[in-house]
């Protein structure tokens, strides 16, 4: 599924939240509860999030379900 990003791209909100599978308002959401890694501000209305970030947080997701199951 990730396998087409390669670690040290970045992705705009839309394209982060596409990667996280959620909704844009999710990802923002997200982020401002500090869930997320935090973006890299480009400009006060840019911001983007490493790939590698990103898939480091879905790996910690995955492994936090597994030890509640």
């Amino acid at each position: 599924m990730h396998d087409n990003y390669q670690e040290n791209h970045t992705l705009r909100a839309k394209e982060a939240a596409n990667f996280l599978n959620v909704g844009i308002s999710t990802l923002w959401r997200w982020s401002k509860e500090g869930r997320l890694p935090p973006g890299i501000r480009l400009s006060r209305r840019c911001t983007v999030w490493r790939v590698s970030d990103l898939k480091e947080f879905v790996s910690y997701q995955a492994q936090a379900n597994e030890t509640r199951l």
